[in-house]
This record gives structure tokens, C-alpha cells and sequence, in this order.
């Protein structure tokens, strides 16, 4: 099947990417929080395996699909392990006394048993839980596929129960690296029942396709459900493994992300909705520990000074400005210069607006007379 690129799947992910970068500014309130940790990661999963069942990455022979998911997760990785210990290192002999050794130590751990630094958790999860998806669809009937899900819903509790009785992990560095390296694999379980769902999900809106203000209802009815789910359940969060009722956390989620799949399908692609979610990978790697985001808050702290009133909105709009440009700066930064920290062999192609291609092409077809 001849691949063709999907508008709305970028768009969904764009929002996706900023729900991220807003739970992590700290400037939003907590009942926000519990709201956008209810899906925004998951969301990238279902997306993922929607998107691997419209590409049949499943046909794919594995020491190839293997390569390109590697090359794609485990690359930016590695690089980006050793981008944010360096940041670290920076901070200790430049400005002693906001970190120390013991620090950079247990972010070292964190990075060598693949619990990953900070947000690239997500990277080991969603790697390993495609290769598992990969053999779940080649090689599994439905009803064992059907079966493992299931069982797997409840592995993550049981499994934080022994690590939390069985290691003590504030003890020797191996019992640290082993607590954290049992936490990265039971990440994958989630993953795949998520994975999973988005997979289900592809073939769900190709046959069952309704018209367009019907989609749209179910898609906000979704979302609505979503957030009362949301509210019930607590505060959750896929990186430390905090469910509260599994069941509930699921069915949260995975109706989030229908609602979202549901709208954005039936609306005109928007080309900073696109890029932003085309480059949601450079965005979810660079925003937090590469100093985007503190550079930011001190940008709009500064900006404050010189406007005496409604500092919170001022402040507020300064900050997402300044995230938004420093996050398109280095979206350019790494997918044309830094383009091997994220597995890739030749610079990116980076999509602008119809406007600024026509704009860019009536300039360069300008002929210039030479003054005299």
C-alpha cells in the first residue's frame, strides 16, 4: 500500500507535544495537571500504533524494522543521555551548589538501565513495546493477543509491589540500577496495551466511518469523559507507574485520544499544528533538560519589570512565546545541523506554511538590477 502522509495524525501529536511541555512549566494549576496526565503521553502510543498498523510495519522483515525503530528511539537515546549529563556536569563546576555528584550519579544509573533521564523514559518504552507489538500481530492469534492484554493491565501493580518490598533502592548503586531497570520493563506492559489500541483503533475508524458533525460529537462526548474519569481517578502518571484504578486509567486515556483522533480528522490541517507534531520527537527531547524551558521562565521573569499590571497574564504569554521560539530554533538546530542525535543519516525536511514556500519563491524569482 502506497503510504500517504496523515494531516490530522501530526496535528493530534502537536497537540499532543504541547500538552507535554505545558504539564512540565510548573505554571499550570494542579487540577490541569491531573487532567493532562491522564493522557498526554499515552497518546503518543496510540498514535504510534496507529500508525503501525496504516504502515503494516508488521510485513516489514524484523532485522529491518528492528534497524529503523532503533535508529529512530535508541540513538537519541544514548545521545541525548550524554547531552543531559554533560548539562549537568556544566551545572556543577559553573554553578556549584544546584547539583551535586550524588546527582550526576543516579542520573548515570538512570541512563544505563534504561529508566531514562528525565522525559527520555519515554524512548526504551515505546522501542521495546513496537518490537513486542511486532511479534504480538505476526506471530499471535487474536484471542492470545486478546489474553495477553489482559493479564498484562495488572502486571505494573504487582510488580512495583515487589520492587518497593523485595529492593531497596536508596541502598547499594546495584540494587538502584536494579530497581530501575525492573521499572523500565514494566513500562512496556502499558505500552503495548496501548500500542495495541491504537492498532484496533486504525481499522476501527476505517470501517466504521460516520459523517463528519457525527465524529465531532463523539469526539468532544470522548473527551468529556475523559476528563470525569480524570477527576475520579486522581493524579497518574505512566513514568513512575501510578495508575490508581488500571481500569480507569485506561479507559481515561485511550477515550482522550479517540476524542482527539475523532476532531482533528475533520479539520483543515493547520501548518503549525504539523510541524510542531512532525518534530514532536526534537520538542520532547530538547524542551525540559536542554534549558528551553528555563530560559524561558527567565525570559517572561524579565520581561515582567516593565509592565506594572496583570503581571500573571503578561508573564504567562511571554513564557509560551519564548518556548514556542526556542522550541522552533532548535527544531532547525537538530534536524539540520545535529540531525545524527536523533538517528537519522541526512538533514531533515522541514515543512513551512503554503505562504512562506510561495513567499520564499517570488523572492528568489525576483531579478535585481544593479544600482549604480
Amino acid at each position: 500500500m502506497k503510504e500517504r502522509h496523515l494531516d490530522y495524525i501530526d496535528m493530534v501529536k502537536g497537540v499532543g507535544i504541547i500538552l507535554v511541555v505545558l504539564g512540565h512549566s510548573t505554571y499550570i494549576s494542579e487540577q490541569a495537571l491531573t487532567w493532562l496526565a491522564s493522557f498526554h503521553m499515552p497518546l503518543f502510543f496510540i498514535v504510534s500504533g496507529l500508525l503501525f498498523a496504516y504502515k503494516q510495519s508488521e510485513r516489514q522483515p524484523f532485522g529491518l524494522y528492528f534497524r529503523r525503530r532503533f535508529c529512530g528511539m535508541m540513538i537519541p537515546y544514548f545521545w541525548f543521555s550524554l547531552i543531559y549529563i554533560g548539562v549537568d556536569y556544566y551545572y556543577l563546576y559553573v554553578h556549584p551548589g544546584v547539583i551535586d555528584q550524588a546527582f550526576i550519579n543516579s542520573a548515570v544509573l538512570q541512563a544505563v538501565s534504561l529508566f531514562g533521564i528525565s522525559v527520555l523514559w519515554f524512548l526504551p518504552a515505546i522501542f521495546l513495546g513496537e518490537l513486542c507489538l511486532y511479534g504480538l500481530i505476526r506471530r499471535c492469534p487474536l484471542w492470545l493477543i486478546i489474553l495477553l492484554a489482559s493479564v498484562s493491565l495488572w502486571i505494573p501493580g504487582a510488580g512495583m509491589n515487589l520492587i518497593q518490598t523485595h529492593i531497596n533502592m536508596e541502598g547499594t548503586p546495584f540494587n538502584t540500577w536494579l530497581g530501575n531497570l525492573l521499572m523500565a520493563l514494566l513500562r512496556v506492559f502499558p505500552a503495548v496495551i496501548f500500542l495495541l489500541l491504537g492498532y484496533a483503533t486504525f481499522f476501527g475508524l476505517r470501517r466504521y466511518a460516520m459523517k463528519a458533525g457525527t465524529e465531532i460529537f463523539l469526539g468532544v462526548g470522548c473527551l468529556l469523559l475523559n476528563a470525569a474519569i480524570a477527576f475520579a481517578n486522581g493524579r497518574v502518571d505512566m513514568h513512575f507507574l501510578v495508575f490508581h484504578n488500571t481500569l480507569l486509567y485506561y479507559l481515561g486515556a485511550y477515550s482522550a485520544a479517540l476524542g482527539l483522533l475523532l476532531i482533528f480528522r475533520h479539520i483543515k490541517p493547520f501548518w503549525l499544528l504539523r510541524f510542531l507534531g512532525s518534530n514532536s520527537l526534537i520538542i520532547m527531547l530538547t524542551h525540559l533538560d536542554c534549558q528551553v524551558m528555563s530560559l524561558a521562565i527567565r525570559f517572561a521573569a524579565g520581561m515582567n519589570q516593565f509592565i506594572p499590571r496583570a503581571k500573571d497574564l503578561f508573564f504567562h504569554l511571554n513564557l509560551y512565546a519564548a518556548l514556542l521560539l526556542g522550541e522552533l530554533v532548535m527544531i532547525v538546530l537538530v534536524g539540520k545541523v545535529g540531525f545524527f542525535l536523533i538517528g537519522r543519516k541526512k538533514p531533515l525536511k522541514l515543512q513551512g506554511p503554503k505562504w512562506l514556500h510561495t513567499l520564499l519563491l517570488k523572492f528568489r524569482g525576483r531579478k535585481f538590477k544593479r544600482v549604480k
